[in-house]
């Protein structure tokens, strides 16, 4: 038998905890007021590097702050960190923290992972010359790629919270959390286990993944825009603005979240994800494989495509990404019509890129806007696109009644997945 399935936790670690304050309560006032969390960044050592802005968290602050959750925990990467102490966040909401799982038995994990961290110092200090022997007398750092695998941060997660159910480590570029999410809320659907931990944490920036991605072309470099460089819909788009953090939902079945008198945010309803199989670093130019994904979820969730209130789209900033996903929510929506269209925001716009883990952040900013009737904002849209002719709600947040909501994650290799979220009644 199906079973519905509800989220009843959030936990978030995001660049708006710098003074520090890391709730979901926080996250959502930052992110319905429109405020912009990305500031000039450079690589650690070096200056006059090409990109120079980002959405960071002080990793000095944050391991004070936590400094009693941290103490114990195995070797992680800086991003294990946030996804760590995210994932506490969100059982400790949901009332399911380790050893006191209130009934719900075999709760689970499903995470994603991206590219392993290693630092530039780390990779100075290894030389070129001398490789091997360099390497057999380094000490890496506590937090370095390193030390640790793609799977550290699941694996250290599922031990200290005593998680017994499946363990998923899922590796999809940046719709890595949104298959994550898709394939947690497909197992408590077809009733495997009661609840899972869905979600992910992701930093890039590191010298080393920075580079890649700017040599790609990705990424958004020096402009008269500065911190507002990150500018998803705008002509003046060049590139995305990376971030970082850590989020985590708790999805358990209906039957379990009322049996624990748990609070229910919303519900999730379908789920969909496709491959272009067109080009590494550039979407389909019709969409295919993105319009094929928003299909499925919404048809996963027994839902037509004029019963979307609102999008969340992955709007990156990119010029490719933001032009071919406007067209294909005109044509899935509209027969190519803006106006028959939902309204569509970017959150990226606020809190950069978190790559793989990218697609937990937004979900939380659509869930907490279904909770609070509002729609979030589009920031830095000033100059808008001709062919980026949607609703992007660019004048700040909107009360609006969502009934249910599309959240988009289109990833590199063009990787898509859709996830549909509902209003709980």
């Amino acid at each position: 038998m199906s079973q519905r399935v509800v989220i009843t936790g959030m936990g978030i670690v995001s660049a708006y905890g710098n003074n520090p304050c890391y709730t979901k309560e926080h996250f959502w006032e930052n992110i319905s007021a429109g405020k912009n969390a990305i500031q000039s960044w450079q690589p650690e050592g070096l200056n006059g590097f090409p990109v120079q802005y980002a959405a960071t968290i002080n990793f000095d602050k944050f391991r004070i702050h936590f400094s009693d959750l941290l103490r114990n925990t195995p070797l992680l990467e800086r991003r294990g960190y946030f996804g760590y102490v995210a994932a506490h966040l969100a059982l400790k909401d949901a009332g399911l923290q380790n050893k006191e799982l209130s009934g719900v038995k075999d709760l689970g994990i499903a995470s994603c992972s991206g590219v392993p961290e290693i630092h530039e110092s780390e990779l100075m200090a290894l030389g070129v010359g001398e490789y091997p022997q360099t390497l057999a007398r380094y000490q890496p750092s506590d937090h370095s790629g390193f030390t640790t695998t793609n799977d550290s941060m699941v694996a250290a997660i599922a031990a200290e919270q005593f998680l017994c159910g499946p363990v998923l480590n899922i590796n999809g570029a940046c719709a890595g959390a949104a298959q994550a999410i898709g394939l947690a809320y497909r197992a408590i659907q077809r009733g495997e286990t009661l609840a899972m931990l869905a979600g992910g944490a992701d930093s890039v920036t590191n010298l080393r993944v920075m580079s890649g991605l700017f040599l790609l072309g990705a990424t958004a470099t020096t402009s008269p825009r500065k911190e507002q460089l990150c500018c998803p819909f705008d002509k003046d788009r060049s590139g995305l603005v990376a971030g970082e953090g850590g989020a985590f939902l708790v999805l358990e079945s209906l039957t379990s979240a009322l049996q624990r008198g748990a609070t229910i945010y919303a519900e999730v309803l379908g789920y969909g994800s496709t491959l272009d199989a067109y080009k590494v670093t550039a979407p389909h130019p019709e969409g295919k494989g993105a319009i094929e994904a928003m299909s499925a979820a919404i048809s996963n969730a027994k839902l037509k495509p004029h019963d979307i209130d609102y999008i969340n789209a992955h709007g990156t900033s990119t010029p490719l990404n933001d032009s071919v996903e406007t067209k294909v929510i005109k044509k899935l929506f509209g027969s190519g019509k803006a106006q028959h269209c939902p309204p569509v925001s970017s959150t990226k716009s606020m809190i950069g890129h978190w790559i793989s883990a990218a697609a937990v952040p937004e979900s939380i900013a659509t869930i907490l806007g279904i909770y609070h009737s509002t729609l979030p904002p589009t920031i830095n849209l000033q100059n808008p696109d001709p062919e980026c002719d949607l609703d992007y709600v660019s004048e700040g947040a909107r009360p609006c009644d969502i009934r249910y909501a599309l959240s988009n994650s289109f990833g590199f290799g063009g990787i898509n997945a859709s996830i549909v979220l509902g209003r709980y009644s």
